[in-house]
């Protein structure tokens, strides 16, 4: 089992919340979890360190918590729109050091990103962009939306590549696309040299804007 020192706390016990309670204690991470459900929160409390029936839209109760202690505080409200704004508005006016929500639509995100949550999550569109990339382009390893227009993707070499060298690669000549990382085997370069010549099932690792990527995937 992997071991992590850090402390979180995820808010709303669904099942978007449980999976990552689940998830984050399997890492052996010191978990809180919190729900206004008290059932939600005695089956959360046989898989997390800790467990607490807690209202986080109220500024004294994230104050008792000490969440702004926590390395990160995962917001993962359901249904409830209005709460989980308010809740995220609570914890960055308490200073809490991040704060990740999960949004059900682009108005609640467009609202969160005003507030300023760290991260935005919408699960259901996250996961479609990425099952989409991987059915158009068996290429396309991995695809994931960091928000604000930028995208980082996990690209493998194929036939049109092979033989090319990093310099020649058009997607890499764009100024909106940044070579992070090339992976041959187990061997991982974060900076290789652009007259490395690319072998079949070699993989680069390449984030910039998302609207780029995607036009520039195509064209491989």
């Amino acid at each position: 089992m992997r071991t992590s020192h850090k402390q979180f706390a995820v808010i709303g016990l669904g099942r978007f919340g449980m999976a990552i309670c689940q998830e984050l204690a399997l890492a052996g991470a010191q978990v809180l979890a919190i729900d206004i459900d008290e059932e939600k929160v005695k089956q959360a409390s046989a898989v997390v360190s800790q467990a607490i029936v807690a209202n986080c839209t109220i500024e004294e109760t994230v104050e008792e918590l000490r969440l702004s202690e926590y390395d990160m505080v995962m917001i993962a409200i359901g249904d409830d729109i209005n709460a989980s704004i308010l809740t995220a508005l609570v914890l960055k006016e308490a200073k809490v050091k991040t704060v990740w929500v999960k949004a059900n639509d682009k108005f609640q995100y467009k609202i969160l990103q005003k507030i300023g949550a760290d991260k935005i999550i919408m699960p259901e569109r996250d996961m479609g962009v990425r099952v989409a990339q991987r059915m158009l382009d068996k290429r396309v390893f991995e695809y994931s939306a960091l928000g604000s227009g930028l995208a980082i993707t996990e690209i493998i070499v194929g036939n049109q590549l092979m033989g090319q060298t990093l310099q020649q690669i058009t997607l890499l000549r764009n100024d909106d696309i940044q070579l992070l990382a090339f992976k041959r085997g187990p061997t991982l370069q974060t900076t290789p040299p652009t007259d490395q010549m690319l072998q079949m099932g070699d993989m680069l690792i390449v984030a910039g804007s998302e609207l780029v990527l995607l036009e520039q995937i195509k064209s491989l």
